[in-house]
């Protein structure tokens, strides 16, 4: 899967380990030096270079000791600073903006003393200026440089063992299949920019909405159509409800205006980019994450959200919460007429390869609006009645619900990525609309504990009886359709052969492994004659066999094998024999391609062989790791089909030969 690049990259590395070790040392210090390790993301730094510790391209012994002395200089360094510019420091760039940065640390050292500087190298908000304020402060050297080297010790394994459990995680998913190690990266990217996203514009908006709403208010005024919709919102003298029906009747004109329009000029769904984005996800689709998309994608759908929003609106009836109710009602309101709307004015073609049988198509998604209003309002709601600073973990709670929801509908192919995006973005303007409405017009205050906890068990009552009715039906309905293949015995034994898959695709279409076998029979049979000739059904990958994968001393017996793609699909029948001695196996998978002989309608099974060994990594995970340069001996499959017919061709490896087998 990797790139010739990106080989190269490490294969410099590995020739090269001084070097690697000057870059380490030199990121941990410069990540922990005053004014630096403020713009350099250490935590992500350290994680990543965990990482390649898990995939074996760094050596982990060696980058936790020049990680650990690296935040040590580093820190020695800052603490060195503070000594002797003291409160000069408060005068140099970005502390002459931010201010608080200092402050924040100040108040931090005073207390925890000492211990600030072994906490601080921990906690976030003051890691990069915690050493220096101690030098400012006139703490000991002898003191620091205790407290210091105590932390650095410590700090490196904390920031790199859940980078190299990703690392390792990372290389048993592209031993299963290269896309899911592919979807696995773009999915922590997706969740990592959407916190970064969240927190720091919740950040700003607080930071700034005192002096930008005033600003706004009163430069509206004059407008004769935004003033008293503003005024509506923002004055509490005033209801809001004349200014929310305005504004929503523009939003929800302006948007079927911009829709007619661009269709009468041509401009219709899906664009180029639309269409790439869809084939670029039917690419990276496998079955583990197929049965973890539709699940996510199911949190989403009406069945769930809509007894979701029913238990929320009569929570807040019951418990007298009038104004919350009615705003929470507006929040449905809106969905719903976008819902009836834009089906009605502005429907959509869908990708029709994945998603026969679902109906309700709009530009802009309905679904996608929807869902951004349920949970985006209900963490207006509770945000509102916590501490400030911690609003932004509730705002992320609803975004890690709303994201991975477009997200799975993007990769399953029910919807397009720009009527997705334009569904999220007319649903948090209105959110943002109805939150700045509530908090200005409402001053009584809501259990927020009671309401999180009804709207959690809501939540997954609902969405265990939504999964338990419809998951098996609505995973058949997305999967990829298979072309089934008819080919009559002759021309398939004569040149048809050739026309079936002759190595393991992967992501891109990248070749992975050859496919030596084609076997034309029923599974039974196929199973039994295998299992007479010495071989034994795999050992199942699940949760107890998986876990063995941590232990240094393992025998491969106990390993699982895990499932291989071919297309996205996984092997239909895995076995294992156990010849060469115990740290080597011998592993044989087949793969049903959906092609039939005319003459009874048998499935011609394609195979692939190659053997396992066991793989310890820095003595602390165990892997079975397939070797491909290892070609199966001419008598290990021979008994499995003696006395059938069998033909030896040249496929289109010239390394390689495929082996037909027919009755």
């Amino acid at each position: 899967m990797q790139s010739e690049f990106v080989n190269t990259l490490f294969a410099w590395v590995a020739a090269h380990p001084g070097w690697m070790s000057f870059v380490i040392f030199a990121s941990a210090a410069a990540e922990s030096l005053t004014i630096v390790g403020v713009i350099i993301p250490g935590a992500l730094v350290m994680f990543s270079l965990g990482a390649l510790i898990g995939l074996g391209h760094v050596d982990f012994w060696s980058a936790y000791w020049w990680s650990t002395w690296g935040a040590i200089v580093g820190d020695a360094i800052s603490f060195w600073i503070g000594r002797v510019f003291h409160q000069g420091i408060r005068r140099i760039w970005p502390f002459t903006k931010h201010p608080e940065m200092i402050t924040r640390s100040e108040d931090f050292f005073r207390r925890h003393g000492g211990k600030s500087v072994l906490f601080g190298r921990f906690f976030g908000p003051v890691r990069g200026t915690i050493p220096t304020v101690a030098g400012m402060m006139d703490m000991s050297w002898r003191n620091f440089m205790v407290a210091n080297v105590i932390s650095g010790v410590l700090w490196a394994p904390v920031y790199l063992l859940p980078g190299m459990a990703f690392g390792a995680s990372l290389d048993i998913a592209s031993r299963v299949a290269g896309r899911l190690a592919v979807l696995i990266l773009i999915i922590v990217v997706v969740l990592w920019a959407t916190t970064w996203l969240v927190k720091h514009l919740v950040r700003l908006f607080q930071g700034h909405a005192a002096d930008w709403m005033p600003r706004f208010h009163a430069w509206s005024q004059n407008r004769r159509f935004i003033g008293p919709i503003t005024a509506s919102l923002l004055d509490p003298e005033k209801g809001e409800t004349r200014g929310l029906l305005a504004l929503a009747a523009a939003l929800l004109g302006g948007v079927v205006l911009l829709g007619l329009s661009l269709g009468a000029a041509g401009q219709k769904l899906p664009s180029g980019l639309d269409l790439s984005l869809y084939h670029f996800f039917q690419e990276l689709r496998t079955p583990w994450a197929d049965t973890l998309m539709v699940f996510t994608a199911g949190l989403g759908d009406y069945q769930v959200t809509l007894p979701v929003s029913l238990v929320v609106f009569g929570w807040l009836i019951w418990r007298r919460n009038q104004s919350a109710a009615w705003h929470w009602l507006a929040a449905l309101g809106f969905g719903m007429a976008t819902n009836l709307l834009f089906k009605g004015l502005l429907p959509v073609s869908s990708p029709a390869e994945v998603s026969r049988g679902v109906l309700g198509y709009s530009f802009p998604s309905s679904h996608a609006t929807f869902s951004t209003l349920v949970f985006g309002f209900l963490a207006v709601l509770i945000a509102r009645e916590i501490a400030q600073a911690r609003r932004w973990i509730v705002y992320l709670a609803a975004a890690f619900m709303i994201v991975p929801i477009a997200f799975a509908r993007l990769y399953l192919g029910i919807h397009w990525l720009t009527d997705t995006l334009a569904g999220l973005c007319l649903g948090l303007i209105w959110v943002a609309a109805l939150g700045l409405a509530y908090n200005h017009h409402t001053t009584v205050k809501v259990d927020w504990r009671r309401l999180l906890a009804a709207s959690v068990i809501a939540l997954s009552a609902t969405d265990l009886l939504h999964v338990g009715a419809h998951f098996s039906a609505d995973l058949q309905r997305h999967q990829p359709q298979t072309t089934e293949q008819i080919l009559s015995r002759a021309a398939w034994w004569e040149q048809d052969w050739r026309r079936l898959p002759q190595q393991r695709r992967d992501f891109g279409g990248q070749r992975r492994q050859d496919f030596v076998l084609q076997w034309a029979a029923a599974r039974t049979e196929l199973e039994r004659r295998l299992r007479e000739a010495g071989w034994q059904l795999a050992p199942a990958a699940d949760l107890k066999s998986m876990l063995l994968w941590l232990s240094p001393q393992v025998e491969l017996r106990e390993l699982p094998v895990l499932p291989q793609t071919h297309e996205g699909s996984e092997d239909d029948l895995t076995l294992v024999r156990y010849d060469d001695g115990p740290d080597t196996r011998w592993v044989l998978r087949f793969w049903d391609v959906g092609a039939r002989l005319r003459e009874g309608g048998r499935p011609i099974w394609i195979g692939s062989v190659s053997r396992q060994k066991l793989q310890p990594r820095m003595q602390l995970f165990t892997f079975a790791v397939d070797d491909p340069q290892t070609r199966a001996p001419a008598d290990l499959l021979a008994p499995a089909w003696q006395g059938l017919q069998v033909r030896v061709v040249k496929g289109s490896n010239p390394n390689e030969r495929v082996t037909l087998i027919a009755d």
